[in-house]
């Protein structure tokens, strides 16, 4: 009969479960993938979300306050009107980041007054009587001023143009 309790407790022991084995399996897995996420994580943030000294230098650059300088004296032009001649009036002021772009604009004013002035004589009083066209014009007018200073300093500098004043007669 011994024999036959070692047998019992022999065949009871293989059909008991250790306990708690496959919680912890679980939970070793459950880690073991928070680790390898946070690490992959971690090198895609270092590899991909790193700045360069560039982009530091263009956000710089972007966080300079604007500089606003007057194109003096205002433009006078003829333009093209039902009737008789026209004149227009136009003041401009330039927006601007960088201190060494007044200086180009005072060395190469004439040609940017000149370039102006034509561009202005081309239009007509239908063309500048409307937003529209004034708009059209401003946006011409700031393309031309930036073509002159990138020929000329190789950096177009002014960042937008406004009216002050628009006078027809």
């Amino acid at each position: 009969m011994a024999e036959n309790d070692d047998l019992n407790l022999a065949a009871g022991g293989e059909t008991e479960k250790p306990k708690g084995g496959a919680l912890k399996l679980v939970i070793i897995i459950a880690v073991a993938v928070l680790v390898m996420g946070g690490a992959g994580a971690g090198v895609l943030y270092f590899v991909l979300g790193g700045d360069t000294p560039q982009s530091d230098q263009a956000a710089a650059e972007l966080k300079r306050p604007l500089i606003y300088r007057a194109l003096e004296p205002e433009l006078l032009g003829n333009i093209d009107g039902p009737g008789r001649i026209r004149f227009v009036q136009v003041g401009v002021v330039m927006a601007l980041r960088d201190p060494k772009v007044i200086e180009a604009v005072d060395r190469h004013s004439p040609v940017i007054r000149n370039d102006l002035i034509m561009l202005l004589s081309d239009k007509t009083y239908e063309q500048l009587n409307t937003a529209e066209g004034k708009e059209t014009t401003r946006l011409e007018m700031l393309e031309t001023i930036r073509n002159v200073l990138e020929r000329n300093t190789g950096d177009p500098g002014v960042e937008s143009i406004y009216f002050t004043s628009f006078v027809m007669q």
